[in-house]
């Protein structure tokens, strides 16, 4: 794994990202991290008129960007007493976060995103969202999101929390091998998180499958017997100390967004342990 992309806006939240990052980094053999800030500068609304009552103004971008690169050179110099022998490059962005990284992923060959998230409340995640989120509805990258609580410990205990029917429609698994053989993780738990309590016997196929793929690992499976899965997946979690949730994001059109439940964007809002977030 080459290069790991830390999303920061400076905030206590995205330093502990940062921080989690270059944990990460040491496990995954990565030698490259790059902090990016993206801001906007404002600009004019389309057809609404500019009134004296309400002036619209522009930001200077010049200021902006010469404020983000003072605050990521502040912070790159915080985070390479941790470092070692990791290189942290900066880089300013005026964009919206989401293009940024789009763009920041494809030019830079990253191979993970880290971000953090705040604990919010229900209000506060309708009214003002969250960019680590909405950037996981749209990422087709590996994505980790890291609570403001979060524990800065390896990942040796790991569970991987799955849908074996999203598991099986998309192309997440070799992916998902890889990063597993990369974090040499001391003790894999595989939880079923599908609905139904009782297993298909595509589902008892897909369990055989991944017991070859991890035979090395020695992974128990499981079942969460919770009509709330976000909460069983949570206990469980909290029940086996463990330091890293795996999940497979499906994403689905706008209509289905809207009236369904995105078991990963629950676990990413309530979750006190980091989230691997992959696309499925």
């Amino acid at each position: 794994m080459q290069t790991i992309l830390v999303l920061t806006d400076f905030s206590p939240v995205a330093l502990q990202a940062a921080h989690y990052a270059i944990h990460l980094a040491g496990r995954l053999n990565s030698k490259r991290i790059l902090l990016l800030n993206a801001y906007q500068s404002l600009e004019p609304v389309a057809n609404v008129p500019i009134t004296p009552e309400l002036p619209i103004i522009q930001a200077n971008p010049d200021e902006l960007l010469k404020e983000s690169m003072s605050q990521l050179n502040i912070l790159s110099k915080r985070l390479e007493a941790d470092a070692g022998d990791i290189t942290i490059d900066t880089l300013s962005e005026d964009d919206i976060l989401e293009e940024a990284v789009k763009k920041v992923v494809a030019q830079e060959e990253v191979s993970l995103v880290v971000a953090g998230i705040s604990d919010k409340s229900n209000l506060e995640k309708f009214l003002v969202g969250s960019h680590s989120i909405r950037i996981m509805e749209n990422c087709a990258y590996p994505l980790v999101i890291v609570p403001e609580d979060a524990k800065l410990v390896a990942p040796q205990r790991v569970m991987l929390a799955v849908d074996f029917e999203i598991l099986r429609k998309g192309k997440a698994l070799p992916g998902m091998v890889t990063l597993l053989n990369s974090l040499q993780a001391e003790e894999l738990f595989v939880a079923n998180v599908a609905g139904d309590e009782e297993l298909s016997a595509e589902t008892k196929e897909d369990i055989s499958h991944l017991h070859q793929l991890l035979d090395k690992y020695q992974p128990s499976f499981h079942y969460i017997e919770n009509s709330n899965i976000t909460e069983g997946i949570n206990k469980f979690a909290a029940d086996n100390n463990i330091a890293l949730i795996i999940v497979i994001h499906e994403k689905k059109g706008l209509l289905a967004t809207l009236f369904s439940k995105s078991v990963s964007k629950q676990l990413a809002w309530n979750s006190d342990v980091p989230l691997l977030i992959l696309p499925a």
